[in-house]
């Protein structure tokens, strides 16, 4: 009877190690629970066993280690090969909402070729999409610098890619979903985040559809932006969003709002585009000298608000970060990478004096340290700027409940302010695989 208890201690061992291999990243936890789970397996199986008593103490040592060694050799053999085979696949993911009513904002689209993404990237597998989302999570933290390139890429490929909404070619179409409100003299620009590496409204709500509706709701007309992230290096998400932006303005006639009321609205990775836009883009030529411009591109790219939920000011706290958004070789060179985090730190000059800003970020975040917010207010603040600073108690990825009534209000402050009810379908929090990481 203890011998069939210990078989199935051993079988329900080796099943849980194997689970934690592959769903989970805490190895050196993942390691205690097999040591433990194998000593209460000797245990059970051979500490009262016939022979125990006889055998010299080296030997009972011996059996000790070896029992230990092998489950955890059977836990990491099928746990890596979980990993590896990913039995279950990663098949499309859930549609971007309203995905058919989406424009296209380009006419040729620089920054694009038909070569194959998967040439340049350093794919590591096909893991499942919540791995992969939680590995990016851990890797992309941290003061010091880690090549994770190859995270950032399976996150991006098994997302992305084989979530079908990135293109495997270097040919995407960014686009906006215009969702309008009748009578709206404004408009929002709503920039998910996704840490540079997928953009947070696919397959979830928060990000785009949901406050889309809840501004609509409020009579604001939106539009949801989807733009060029990994393995697309800096500075195509910029082009594109200078894009929108143009397009916004451009098409205010036809949809009834001001070509002058127009501001951004980003979370994490969205709120540091939006930073980044305008203090270094706006104004500014980007584009190629090889791009042929059309009419848009000679649209004012002015937008005169810009609102930042849980962003991220520096790479400074998430220096491996840096592999989602800049070439890789340049984040592998010492002195580049250095370089690149010195010109990356938005604090250091601020010349977005005539745009109304709101930042809100997490006390508790611990994706993204909220200091480079604070420290971007500080700066922003010194420099001139009219900007708004709400410091919420939770970490990174909090929904519209903390932050909806604040922002409606600095974004239209003669409006009388409502209570804030989440849009249908916000549960307050959004899932773990929105990263952005954003």
């Amino acid at each position: 009877m203890k011998r069939l208890a210990g078989f199935i201690a051993a079988f329900a061992l080796i099943a849980f190690g194997a689970y934690r291999a592959v769903y989970t990243l805490g190895l050196k936890m993942n390691l205690v629970i097999l040591a433990l789970g194998a000593i209460l397996l000797f245990i059970m199986t051979f500490f009262t066993g016939p022979d125990w008593e006889d055998r010299p103490w080296w030997s009972k040592i011996l059996r000790v280690l070896g029992i230990i060694a092998s489950c955890a050799l059977f836990s990491a053999i099928i746990g890596g090969a979980l990993f590896l085979i990913n039995p279950l696949g990663n098949d499309e993911g859930k549609p971007i909402a309203d995905f058919d009513a989406r424009v296209n904002i380009w006419g040729t689209i620089p920054g694009n070729d038909v070569v194959n993404k998967t040439e340049y990237m350093e794919i590591d597998g096909e893991p499942p999409v919540p791995v992969a989302a939680a590995r990016f999570e851990k890797a992309i933290t941290g003061s010091e610098y880690k090549d994770v390139l190859n995270i950032i890429d399976t996150y991006t490929y098994t997302h992305g890619i084989q979530g079908e909404y990135d293109s495997i070619l270097y040919n995407d179409e960014p686009f906006v979903i215009p969702y309008i409100a009748e009578g709206s003299d404004r408009a929002v620009i709503i920039i998910p985040g996704g840490g540079y590496a997928i953009r947070s409204n696919e397959g979830k709500d928060d990000e785009g559809y949901e406050i889309a509706k809840a501004l609509n709701e409020r009579g604001i007309s939106a539009f949801v932006f989807w733009y060029r992230a990994n393995p697309y290096p800096y500075p195509i998400a910029e082009m594109d969003l200078q894009r929108a932006v143009r397009w916004v303005r451009g098409h205010a006639s036809d949809y009834g709002y001001k070509s002058d009321q127009i501001s951004l609205l980003g979370y994490g990775a969205g709120g540091n585009l939006a930073c980044e836009y305008i203090n270094k883009i706006m104004g500014t030529t980007i584009l190629p000298e090889s791009y042929g411009q059309d009419s848009v591109d000679g649209v004012s790219d002015e937008v005169n608000g810009a609102a930042m939920i849980y962003p991220f000011m520096n790479y400074r706290k998430n220096v491996p970060l840096l592999f989602a958004h800049y070439d890789s070789e340049k984040v592998r060179s010492l002195t580049e990478r250095e370089a690149l985090i010195e010109e990356t730190d938005l604090t250091k000059e601020v010349t977005s004096t005539a745009v109304r800003q709101f930042v809100s970020y997490g006390t508790k975040d611990k994706l993204i340290d909220p200091q480079s917010a604070i420290d971007y207010i500080a700066a922003a603040r010194a420099a001139g700027c009219d900007i708004t600073e709400q410091a919420v108690d939770e970490g990174h990825y909090y929904g519209q409940k903390s932050y909806l009534n604040e922002y409606l209000s600095w974004l239209n402050p003669q409006a009388q302010p409502e209570e804030s009810t989440p849009a249908e379908g916000e549960e307050g929090e959004a899932s773990e695989e929105s990263s952005e990481g954003d």
